[in-house]
């Protein structure tokens, strides 16, 4: 096998770690010696041995306490600090590792290149940059949170075959069916935050929380209203206990509103204030503080027409699930899935590329990412 083959099964055992990963990346490991392979390994989830321990201790389990002179795989550069776990640049050295394989640098600015400075200087030979694209994919959530500083924004909708989300009336329950709306909460399980906005909040009166058997947690519920519109008796301030809430406004609603800020609290609701734009609140800023307040890699938006048209205007929609339904609304004052300023021509819209297309019952789901510079 040659070093492409070794990194492909380095990146297989990754993708083993799947969501438990998460908050830290999916990183794999695979220790080869004269063509043979030691051991590999990957990262369970954070506060876990990194994937470079796990395969050092899988090569001593299978009798090869003795690594020195092999290449090891990795997909992420190993780290050189002192975080939950040691660093891992220390480990490999004193296997006796002579080269490693790295898929891509670690945008992580405590580790960003320091890795593999350490890992030279040790006389260990490394390269970088193997099927760093699929790579970087994979991880295109942590890449997002340490370039970017926010969270991966996914937007979802559900809409007729005709692109409608409600009638003119603003009924909407139910554009799509059971297994859909199934599908839904599984999306939402494994994601950081829901983020919606007054108006859908208002007209639906959502509880955002993931009704699945067996569901091990809850995302973070993310209301914007600048306003402070919401009652305290909306659905999506039940069960703060059990499912962390905040609520995003201005300054001004927060002073003029104060009793009202008080119950929402009261309901154990954390209520901040953000800037605001000649079009609503200042969404970088919400976005900024999803990550830096409540540690937030992904973030799954099923606002209405309105704040999707702002992630849209600002170029922050990483990704869509799309589930359309065999139905047809009709009517020109129907509400269609994304507002804002749009673009003016064809060309200057915004393409994503389809990685799944499911039938769930009756409706199909399209599942896509968009292609930005953290892919490429």
């Amino acid at each position: 096998m040659d070093d492409i083959s070794w990194m492909k099964e380095a990146m297989k055992e990754a993708a083993r770690a799947g969501w438990d990963a998460h908050p830290n990346p999916m990183v794999g490991a695979v220790i080869v010696r004269d063509g043979e392979e030691l051991g590999r390994g990957y990262h369970r989830g954070a506060g876990q041995p990194h994937a470079e321990v796990e395969a050092l201790r899988d090569a001593a389990s299978r009798g090869f306490e003795d690594v020195r002179g092999a290449t090891v795989y990795v997909t992420l550069e190993p780290c050189n600090h002192y975080g939950r776990t040691p660093p891992c640049t220390e480990a490999l050295i004193r296997a006796g590792v002579s080269r490693c394989v790295v898929g891509t640098i670690d945008s992580d600015p405590r580790v960003c290149g320091s890795g593999i400075r350490r890992l030279e200087a040790a006389g260990i030979r490394c390269e970088v940059g193997l099927c760093a694209r699929a790579l970087t994919a994979l991880n295109a959530a942590f890449f997002t949170r340490t370039r970017f500083g926010r969270p991966y924004v996914t937007a979802k909708w559900a809409m007729t075959s005709d692109g409608k989300i409600a009638t003119a009336s603003g009924s909407s329950r139910w554009v799509t069916g059971p297994e859909a709306r199934a599908h839904v909460h599984a999306q939402r399980a494994r994601h950081d935050g829901i983020m919606v906005g007054t108006g859908t909040v208002l007209a639906d009166d959502p509880q955002l929380n993931v009704r699945l058997d067996g569901a091990r947690r809850q995302p973070v519920r993310v209301i914007l209203d600048r306003r402070l519109r919401i009652p305290a008796t909306a659905r999506v301030f039940e069960r703060t206990e059990v499912q962390r809430t905040v609520l995003f406004t201005s300054g001004a609603s927060y002073e003029a509103r104060s009793e009202h800020v008080k119950a929402l609290e009261g309901l154990g609701v954390s209520v901040e204030c953000v800037g605001v734009t000649s079009s609503g609140l200042e969404l970088r800023e919400v976005l900024g503080r999803l990550v830096e307040g409540y540690q937030m890699t992904t973030l799954y938006c099923e606002g209405g027409a309105t704040l999707l048209g702002a992630l849209h205007d600002m170029g922050v929609i990483d990704a869509c699930h799309v589930y359309v339904a065999p139905k047809i609304a009709g009517g020109m004052g129907a509400l269609t899935c994304m507002g804002g300023d749009g673009v003016e021509a064809m060309s200057e819209a915004t393409s994503y590329r389809f990685e799944d297309v499911l039938r769930l019952g009756e409706d199909v789901c399209l599942m896509g990412r968009v292609n930005r510079l953290v892919e490429d």
